[in-house]
Formats: C-alpha cells, sequence, structure tokens
C-alpha cells in the first residue's frame, strides 16, 4: 500500500510577506497558489473549461483581499474557504441566468474529461481511469471530502475546519463516497474485484 499523501501547506512566511504589500511575494503567492486553486475549483466544478474560469476569480479575490486574511487559521484553509464561495456564487448566478433565459439548452452541461494525454495515459492504471470516471458521479460535498481525504491526504479535523462541518460528517461522507465508487466499480468492471478489496 502506498503511502497517504500529504496536504500541501503555503509558507507563513511568503503569505506575510504578501499580506505587507511585497509584489514580488504576492506573485509567488498566487503562483504557489494556483496549482492548489485550480484542482479545488475542478472537484468544485466538475468541469475543466468551469474550473479554469473560477481559479481566475479566485486568484484575482486573493490578490485584493490577501490582507484581510487574519491568520487565526492555516492559509490554505482561508484559500479553500475563498473557492468554495466564489463556486457557490458562480453557481448561483448561473441558475439565475438559466432561469432569466429559459433556455433548455442551458440546462445540459457538458462535464466530459479532455482527452487524456498519450504519455499519462501510458502511466495512470486502469482502476485509476475508472475511480475518476465514477468520481465525478459523486455529489458535491462526497466529492470534496474524498478529495481532501484520500486524494491530499487531509485528517478528518482538518476537512472539518477547511469545509466548516462537524468531523463526523467528514467521515459519514467519507465512508459513503468510498462505499459507491466501491459499489460502481464491481458492478461495472467486476474484473477489478482483486484490486479494489
Amino acid at each position: 500500500m502506498s503511502p497517504k499523501p500529504q496536504a500541501q501547506e503555503i509558507d507563513s512566511r511568503l503569505v506575510s510577506k504578501a499580506r505587507s504589500g511585497d509584489p514580488e511575494a504576492l506573485r509567488m503567492l498566487v503562483s504557489t497558489a494556483y496549482p492548489l486553486v485550480h484542482r479545488w475549483a475542478l472537484v468544485r466544478t466538475g468541469d475543466p473549461t468551469e474550473a479554469d474560469d473560477l481559479t481566475q476569480d479566485v486568484l484575482v479575490q486573493v490578490i485584493r483581499k490577501v490582507g484581510a486574511y487574519s491568520g487565526a487559521s492555516k492559509f490554505t484553509t482561508w484559500l479553500y474557504t475563498v473557492t468554495r464561495n466564489a463556486a457557490a456564487d458562480r453557481f448561483r448566478k448561473d441558475r439565475r441566468r438559466r432561469r432569466a433565459t429559459q433556455d433548455p439548452r442551458s440546462l445540459a452541461r457538458i462535464t466530459a474529461d479532455p482527452p487524456p494525454d498519450p504519455a499519462q495515459a501510458a502511466d495512470r492504471s486502469h482502476l485509476g481511469e475508472v475511480v475518476r470516471t465514477f468520481f465525478q458521479e459523486l455529489p458535491p460535498r462526497q466529492r470534496e471530502v474524498f478529495d481532501l481525504g484520500d486524494l491530499q491526504g487531509l485528517t478528518s479535523v482538518e476537512i472539518a475546519e477547511r469545509l466548516g462541518i462537524a468531523p463526523v460528517s467528514v467521515r459519514a461522507n467519507l465512508f459513503k463516497a468510498r462505499r459507491t465508487l466501491r459499489a460502481r466499480i464491481l458492478e461495472r468492471h467486476p474484473e477489478l474485484a482483486q484490486e479494489w478489496s
């Protein structure tokens, strides 16, 4: 069994310099935050194009609001909250826009992944591809908890702090996500039963 991944943290000294108005530190902070925000945005939206747009929105907010970060929690916790709020705002605006236009085509969203890079596809196991496909079908909260816990290596307490929910809710959502993924994999790909057990 491979070791559990460790969640990435951002150097607090870099954050302090950026908060104090150092433009180079702010540039480095945004550059360092980009992959984290993009990953979270992709988990929240399930769509690469939407994730790109959401990431840009969040990074603009980081530039404008980094001074508002109080330091009471980890910077990544604050950054995750900004990302979640920006995603929620985007979804609310999208719903209002769809209602206003009454366009039935706006209700159909294509959330297929981009075609895999041949080099990456060669390295990726069949199980990993199957899990990723079913991951997108999970409810948003389960997708979020599964990503933070099983893919990024955060503890239940860290996830609870980041999402603003109780650790017991984190564990329940993680259990449901794992159970759903396992059931779907075994149902549609029984040949993977050995690998998934």
